[in-house]
Formats: structure tokens, sequence, C-alpha cells
């Protein structure tokens, strides 16, 4: 068990620092410091197509016994862990975007607080769908009883005609859910996943991300194909991670959801202060984003515990 946790939280400090690097070169590609260069649109497509299947899928690994409580120790389980921060976070982020919405990239304020109980902006929406997966989830096994087998699927039906959900939120659920629903098979069947030989997952990779940048193609063949893209790119990462032990990193990885709930006001702020300063080169902005968005918030979460209120911000 101890085991498991450590990659788990190795694979997440990998994966909040794709996240705030796939958020750093977005924020400067917006703002014009960065144009559409081929180098910019292949670190996005490569980030963005693994890093947040990879969260979902690694949230679906302790969903298997958070599945066997009863529905209000449950449900106020994930609202604590999830909402809360969602809406604490999503309030204060409005807050600074609209104080500085003249320096910003996509003029968010105020009225995305307004809309927050219907439609998350931001990085929030991951903590949003979350909670609607780990809900499906438990409706499915908990309380209709059906086996994992039914679950995985629907998930896998509902991803298919995913692109053609554009109401709400349903196409970002449905997405993502196939992700999550495999993750709930990992404690059983962790064996599958030692067995992959890390240098051949890597070489597939390579290939698929090549095919997926390069080759145009329908979107219903487009979104079918992502999936075999974003896990062997979580395969791969969940391997590299097993072979790496630093406290260091494993602290971040436990940590993860301070990052994440705080990185897109420091990387903006950076951005914002580097360009007022003219200090426009690309590579001071994207070195001093990733910094500033990955340090910055673990300062923040330091300083609540200190003050012992971190238990109801994160």
């Amino acid at each position: 068990m101890n085991k498991r946790i450590e990659w788990v939280d190795v694979a997440k400090a990998i994966g909040i620092l794709l996240v705030v690097y796939g958020h750093v070169i977005l924020g400067v590609h917006d703002a014009g410091v960065w144009g559409n260069t081929f180098s910019y649109r292949l670190q996005h497509s490569v980030i963005y197509a693994t890093h947040m299947p990879l969260f979902f899928f690694l949230s679906g690994i302790f969903a298997v016994k958070w599945v066997q409580r009863v529905a209000k120790t449950a449900i106020w389980q994930k609202a604590k862990t999830l909402l809360i921060p969602y809406f604490v976070w999503g309030i204060v982020q409005a807050v600074v975007m609209q104080v500085f919405s003249k320096s910003t990239n996509n003029g968010q304020g105020l009225g995305n607080a307004v809309q927050l109980p219907f439609m998350p902006y931001a990085q929030f929406w991951f903590l949003y769908d979350l909670f609607w997966i780990f809900m499906v989830y438990y409706l499915f096994l908990h309380v209709f009883k059906l086996s994992t087998k039914w679950y995985i699927g629907f998930a896998a039906v509902m991803f298919l005609i995913s692109p053609f959900m554009g109401v709400w939120e349903f196409w970002r659920i449905f997405y993502y859910m196939i992700f999550f629903a495999l993750g709930t098979l990992v404690l059983n069947h962790s064996d599958l996943l030692d067995k992959v030989n890390i240098w051949l997952n890597l070489i597939l990779v390579v290939i698929l991300h090549l095919i997926y940048f390069f080759v145009s193609m329908p979107t219903a063949l487009h979104n079918a194909f992502s999936f075999f893209v974003a896990m062997s790119g979580v395969v791969l990462l969940i391997n590299l991670s097993k072979h790496i032990k630093s406290s260091a990193i494993d602290y971040v990885g436990r940590n993860s959801m301070a990052i994440f709930l705080l990185h897109i006001i420091f990387t903006a702020g950076t951005r914002i202060v580097f360009t007022k300063l003219g200090l426009d080169n690309l590579y001071i902005q994207l070195i001093a984003g990733l910094f500033m968005g990955m340090l910055a918030p673990l300062v923040v979460l330091e300083i609540t515990r200190k003050m012992k209120i971190n238990q109801y911000l994160f």
C-alpha cells in the first residue's frame, strides 16, 4: 500500500508540473509573447492530450474504497474535498481577475463567480466535473448495485459520443469519465501496469502523438484516437513515477491540489508584472511563470497550515 501511495504522489507531481507549464505556455501565447509556432503547437498538443486524463485516472484509484461508504458520508466527503475548494478559490480568483481585468488575457471576473454553481471557469472545471463523475460512479455501484464492468461500458459509450454533447459540461464529464473508470481497476490489477515495457511504451507514445498532431481526422475518429494517445501517456507517466524516489517530489504530489487551485493567479501575475517591466523574453517568462506557479501556492499552503485554516481551503 505504501508503495502504491508513493508512486501516486510522484505521478501527481509530474501531472501538476504539466498542468502549470501548460497554462504558462497558453498564457504567454494568448498574450502575444509566443506566436503560434510549431514548437508551441506541438508542446500544447502533447501536454493537453495527457495531463488531465492522468488526474482523472488517479482519482479513480481511490474511488473504489470511497464508493463503499453510506450516501451521506460519501457525498459530504466529496463536497468537502472538491466543491468547497471549488467555490472558495473560484470566487477568490474571480475577484483577483476582476481587479486586474485590464491586464489579463480572457476577461474573467466577478461574472464567473456568479456562474460557479452551474458553470465552471478556468482550471476549476476539473473539480466540478470530477464531483459529478464521482456521483455517477456512486449511483452505478452503490445505488443501482451494478458491477464495475457496467460502469466502464457506460463510460466507454459516453466517451464516444461526448464530442456531440455540447450542452453544459456533459461533453467534458463524459470524455474524462472513461479514464476515471479505468483508474478504478488499478488496485485489483496493478500487475498489468508492472508488465509494461517502459521503452516500448515511450516509442508508442511518440508514434501516437505524432499521428495525433500531424494527421487530420473527422471529429469522431479524432476523439476515439485521443483515448489511445492519452492512455499511452498515462501508463508511461505512471511507470516513470514508480522509478522516481524523492521526498521533495512526494511533497509536491501530496500538495498538488493547492498548486492546482492557486497557480493561475501566480502564473498570470508573473506574466503581467514581467510584461509591464519590459521583460518580454519568452524563455524568462516561461521559467519565471513555471517557478512561481509551482512555488507560490505551496508557500500559501504552508502559511494557512501555520494559521490552522488549511483544512477549510484545500
